[in-house]
């Protein structure tokens, strides 16, 4: 008779059990300089300088070990947070970044915005079907620096850009989670004034786009570039941002 009870226990448990159902997570960084990072590797914690098991991260053009160069900026952080909260998931993070580019550069049709494109196919295998969770964007700084005539326009384009990624990356619902620009130069005010506001805007004329406040992040001394702390920073506020839209 006890014999019995031993399946039937197992069953219970089973059931008691939550499924845990795991998947691919492609998350898509781009942007300018401090989305390529301006922080040095040698400042970071030495629980940073290894790759989570489940965090596959492509760079330019083939997998890398997070923290592999000289310089990082926001990944590093962000796979960490991220590789936690979803420890099940495998974490397929590509990034594409171009120092001192406009948004005008990364338009439909325009070379960053093919390299992007093509740096997911690098890192999705083919004959599949992966759609983004998520796209991560550090930029405008260059564009707040620019003549009010171009600044005004950023979030037009903004919009453009995100709708046109969505459709081609055939990712509709996928977060378009972006960091806002922080610069204090006086003779750019109302040029950085501009971005600063529309993409303040975006986020209640563009469906899940979040913006994450870069406010108070460290800088290097030429109040453009986020340091070492500042990047690990970035990248925690851009985790935050994306477990909170994946509930």
């Amino acid at each position: 008779m006890r014999f019995f009870w031993i399946p039937l226990l197992a069953l219970l448990l089973l059931a008691q059990t939550p499924v845990v159902w795991a998947k691919d997570r492609l998350i898509l960084l781009a942007g300018q300089s401090n989305m390529m990072g301006r922080g040095k590797v040698s400042e970071l914690p030495a629980t940073y300088k290894t790759t989570p098991a489940n965090v596959k991260y492509f760079y330019q053009g083939r997998e890398h070990p997070l923290a592999k160069f000289a310089w990082f900026g926001p990944e590093v952080s962000f796979a960490h947070d991220v590789a936690r909260a979803f420890p099940h998931d495998t974490i397929i993070m590509v990034k594409q970044a171009a120092t001192g580019s406009l948004i005008q550069q990364w338009q439909p049709g325009q070379a960053l915005y093919k390299g992007l494109l093509r740096q997911v196919g690098f890192a999705t295998p083919k004959d599949t079907t992966l759609q983004a969770d998520a796209i991560l964007w550090m930029q405008g700084e260059s564009d707040a620096q620019e003549s009010i005539g171009v600044a005004k326009q950023y979030g037009q384009r903004f919009a453009n850009l995100v709708t046109h990624l969505r459709q081609d990356l055939d990712s509709p619902n996928s977060a378009f989670i972006y960091g806002q620009v922080n610069l204090d130069h006086p003779e750019h005010a109302e040029a950085i004034a501009s971005v600063r506001n529309q993409q303040q805007a975006a986020q209640r004329s563009v469906s899940r786009a979040v913006m994450v406040s870069t406010d108070g992040l460290g800088k290097q001394d030429d109040g453009i570039h986020y340091n070492a702390q500042g990047q690990m920073e970035l990248g925690k506020r851009f985790a935050k941002a994306y477990i909170q839209q994946m509930k």
